[in-house]
């Protein structure tokens, strides 16, 4: 039986060494590729949406919108002049992989009569802080909200694990930019955290602390509610 040297024996044993932390490493790189890219759309839809106009923008602007991203349009309805538009992002692969939670980035925009007659964004993800909803992000853009008689109001119960932003047309410039303001790290933020409002909406976050504080809830807003609400800067 002929003998095998070992330098023959060393020789096919190095590339099995370099297999593993090389397969390795191109799975990291492609996940870091992959939550790069669906922040990147997330951020671009986000954008798009919040530059339409409730009132003003119309359907064919609304149309331009879905044709540009319409690898992450999940719905468009019509019916009697009135339509839906719906987008939605999830990390999906991250979530699969259990590198971190479900989080999910949905936009909605609704047509009437040819003009947008409302926006919703919401980023949620699921921390399982609060049992019947994940924590998140809201914003709600309206002509006009009658049980909301405010232009720019929180409508969220303290103590709730996210954060609900209604708007009508008498916002200002200001307060729209900060109800859109979205912190998108919470798509694609491996393992845990993102369990406070504040870290969905920090700017709209700050403003609600503001409303709170005049409406007699003390010194910083909350009361005992979100007790580690420190790092909400």
């Amino acid at each position: 039986m002929p003998k095998v040297s070992n330098e023959i024996v060393h020789r096919h044993r190095y590339p099995g060494w370099f297999a593993l932390p090389l397969g390795l490493l191109l799975l990291v790189l492609g996940l870091a590729v992959y939550a790069f890219a669906i922040q990147a759309k997330a951020r671009a839809i986000l954008n798009d949406v919040s530059g339409l106009k409730v009132g003003v923008s119309s359907t064919s602007e609304v149309e331009a919108l879905a044709r540009h991203h319409k690898g992450d349009l999940r719905e468009r309805r019509c019916d009697d002049g009135k339509c839906v538009f719906w987008f939605e992002i999830r990390n999906t692969w991250l979530n699969r992989l259990r590198l971190e939670p479900l989080a999910i980035f949905e936009a909605s925009i609704a047509v009437n009569g040819g003009k947008v007659s409302s926006i919703t964004v919401m980023l949620s993800r699921d921390t399982r802080v609060f049992p019947t909803f994940p924590s998140a992000g809201i914003t709600e853009e309206y002509l006009q909200r009658p049980e909301v008689s405010a232009p720019y109001a929180f409508p969220t119960p303290v103590g709730k694990p996210y954060i609900r932003v209604a708007l009508t047309t008498g916002a200002t410039a200001v307060q729209r930019q900060h109800a859109y303001a979205y912190s998108l790290r919470c798509l694609i933020k491996l393992g845990g955290g993102c369990d406070l409002p504040c870290d969905y909406l920090p700017l709209a976050w700050h403003d609600w602390q503001g409303e709170l504080e005049k409406d007699g809830f003390g010194v910083g807003g909350f009361g005992n509610h979100y007790p580690n609400r420190q790092r909400c800067k």
